[in-house]
């Protein structure tokens, strides 16, 4: 419980490898988090903001521990925020890799060393009372020295009046250390001359800057493909040649699902999956059938921007009576947790030549109990 307290603390200090830790363990965990509840618009907004709270804090013990303004608080937490929302509400896989970008704000953050001499715990130091994990860490260590009898007050008060005596202390011995940093220079901070380094190499910079770019020039493209991919959905070529495939009959369809990008699924009562879609009228009643092997070749499976495909059983059309017909693509029923899996954690898919997109899909097959027991998170 003290541990959960030190993450939401506003006045302590929190030295390099406990800012490193949290930061780190919020980008994976936000990662993982985001694609698991992709299209849970409420839950992943929730997680954006504890995330982004607790990035922000830790961030701001860091600039207590390196004594720097607190201006700096904007870069790895205001960053972090615009790129999880970006994350959670484009539904593009490509957004992640923006985290490259509030992940080195918190690097450069990270090559500041500490100004003031502090007994941290577990890295961190403050008004929170930490001793139990000191007692728990160095049991053995603690029996081999005398300890003073000491008045125990509010914490709080001591925490302020240890760190106003650790700052007069490195006030008073502020031109000794300099003294002793000069005369020991093969000690300087690693993170320290990584950071001079960086500030006075240009081409270091530019390659940097290179990188930033780079990826959102990426992120932008993975975009604009995808947004003309679905909605652009071209017509199948011709399928005047091919040869006429004989309908099977077709199966009972039940538990209409429509779809966010115009599609419908349906059950059988066999429990296998259909997807329907209208488009222009074709000339053949029956496009595809797995039984004769015969038919157009692009509707014999259902292709995913990632992940195996799925064999058809059969895809056939239908007259409704209006100027668009329906399209059903019939799938066996021992694919169907695979298909709802791909259909609710893949981006878009391809049937029959048409490009659909999945944005969406995982929150509306989830609120269908008919169709949400086959989504494993």
């Amino acid at each position: 419980m003290q541990f959960l307290k030190s993450l939401f603390c506003f006045q302590g200090f929190d030295n390099r490898p406990r800012f490193f830790a949290i930061f780190s363990t919020i980008h994976i965990i936000f990662t993982m988090l985001a694609s698991a509840f992709s299209g849970s618009y409420l839950i992943s907004v929730v997680l954006l903001v504890l995330f982004s709270l607790v990035l922000a804090l830790t961030s701001l013990r860091r600039l207590h521990d390196a004594k720097l303004n607190k201006n700096w608080l904007l870069a790895p937490s205001i960053t972090f925020a615009l790129v999880a929302l970006i994350i959670v509400f484009s539904e593009q896989n490509s957004s992640y890799y923006l985290l490259i970008i509030p992940a080195l704000c918190s690097a450069l953050l990270l090559t500041y060393p500490s100004t003031i001499n502090l007994n941290f715990i577990l890295g961190y130091y403050g008004p929170v009372d930490m001793s139990e994990y000191q007692e728990n860490t160095h049991q053995n260590k603690q029996t081999k020295f005398r300890i003073e009898p000491t008045l125990v007050g509010d914490n709080a008060v001591n925490f302020n009046n240890d760190v106003q005596s650790s700052l007069q202390t490195n006030e008073f011995n502020r031109d000794n250390y300099s003294h002793n940093a000069r005369a020991n220079s093969k000690q300087a901070d690693i993170g320290e001359m990584i950071r001079l380094k960086l500030l006075s190499n240009k081409k270091a910079q530019l390659i940097i800057v290179a990188i930033v770019s780079l990826t959102l020039t990426g992120v932008a493209v993975s975009w604009l493909v995808n947004y003309f991919n679905t909605t652009d959905k071209t017509l199948p070529e011709d399928k005047g040649s091919q040869q006429t495939v004989h309908a099977a009959p077709s199966l009972s369809r039940n538990h209409q699902l429509t779809m966010p990008d115009n599609y419908t699924l349906y059950l059988s009562e066999h429990q296998g999956i259909s997807i329907n879609w209208q488009a222009e009228e074709v000339s053949d009643t029956a496009l595809w059938s797995q039984l004769t092997a015969q038919g157009d070749e692009s509707c014999k499976e259902i292709s995913f921007n990632k992940g195996d495909p799925i064999r058809t059983v059969l895809v056939q059309v239908e007259n409704s009576g209006g100027a668009n017909i329906d399209y059903f693509a019939s799938f066996s029923p021992l694919d169907s947790q695979a298909l709802i899996q791909a259909l609710a954690f893949r981006g878009n898919f391809t049937l029959c030549g048409y490009d659909f997109s999945l944005k969406g899909s995982q929150a509306a097959l989830g609120k269908n109990k008919q169709y949400a027991q086959w989504v494993d998170y």
